[in-house]
């Protein structure tokens, strides 16, 4: 079983942090990862900015970055890290009309699906995707 470390550096927000660790859990079982560690990281919008533009080329802030961090290293260890941007989510939350915790929960069912192969560059993946994302946020109690 994976260890799952949630790190909130957005400190003025409250997570649901067991239910969000339950949610990952359930996702790493249900699609077959075999991710020995899972970090997912609560930022700001700065932060998840400059990570966007060092490593994707992208300079905007977004809502999710994940990161496969044993791509290229043959080692024992799977581990992955997920960066979430508070500020994405909580715009996002606000657009969408739902709850907070719950547009936190898509985002960390999208990072997770992204580690999987689910894709969301077409209509067609981003559908796929959506839909998946919302079965395991309702499997997960969200």
């Amino acid at each position: 079983m994976a260890k799952i470390n949630i790190s909130n550096l957005y400190k003025s927000a409250k997570l649901p942090t067991q239910k969000l660790k339950t949610l990952v859990k359930q996702i790493l079982n249900e699609e077959k990862l075999n991710y020995t560690e899972v970090n997912v990281i609560f930022v700001d919008d700065e932060t998840i900015r400059k990570i966007n533009r060092e490593f994707l080329n992208h300079d905007y802030p977004t809502d999710v970055i994940s990161f496969e961090l044993s791509d290229d290293i043959p080692i024992i260890d799977k581990v992955a890290e997920i960066y979430i941007s508070v500020d994405r989510a909580i715009e996002q939350s606000k657009f969408y009309e739902v709850e907070f915790k719950n547009e936190i929960a898509r985002l960390v069912a999208h990072g997770i699906l992204h580690l999987a192969g689910y894709d969301d560059k077409t209509t067609r993946e981003k559908l796929k995707m959506r839909r998946r994302e919302s079965y395991h946020i309702k499997k997960a109690g969200f």
